[in-house]
């Protein structure tokens, strides 16, 4: 019995030091790995923070280019027919949003739908415009059909997107 206490007396102070050097080192190594993982996210902002803000400046731009009355100063009706122009104005808008597709990995799901909506829009604007003019009626019927509609829709999905877009980009900063 005496033999069983000394060995007592040795074993639990070393156990005791034992235990406190494995919490201890276990505790310095998951500070440290928190710390690896903040620098590397730290890090990955620095990168991933202008090319965020460039897909917003673009899909900012994209949005403005689509507006219909934006859209029409830009592609000039004059001795188009109706049918002409309506095709020049789907084409710049289908190429406008094509080439900022690579954009919504960047933005949120719920403003790259916003962009979707707006370019669905300004599509349903000018075929409807189209129908309502007509084969026989000019590029500039046609122009001005866009802005009468455009400018009686209640509802204005690019502003919507645009504000959208503004909200995402405070809440960054």
């Amino acid at each position: 019995m005496e033999n069983f206490l000394e060995i007592l007396k040795i074993t639990l102070p070393a156990l005791f030091v034992a235990c406190t050097a494995f919490f201890t080192l276990k505790f310095i190594g998951e500070k440290e790995l928190k710390k690896q993982l903040l620098d590397l996210k730290y890090n990955n902002r620095q990168i991933t923070t202008p090319i965020r803000l460039q897909a917003y400046e673009r899909l900012a731009l994209l949005l403005e280019r689509m507006k219909p009355n934006t859209l029409l100063l830009r592609n000039q009706s004059a001795g188009l027919s109706s049918s002409q122009y309506r095709t020049i104005l789907l084409t710049t808008i289908r190429n406008e949003f094509d080439h900022n597709l690579s954009q919504q990995v960047y933005v949120s799901s719920a403003l790259w739908k916003a962009a979707k909506n707006a370019k669905e829009e300004a599509e349903k604007i000018i075929n409807l415009a189209a129908a309502k003019t007509g084969i026989d009626a000019s590029g500039n019927d046609l122009a001005a059909k866009i802005l009468e509609l455009y400018i009686q829709n209640k509802v204005c999905p690019f502003d919507d997107a645009l504000s959208l877009l503004h909200h995402e980009i405070k809440a960054l900063y």
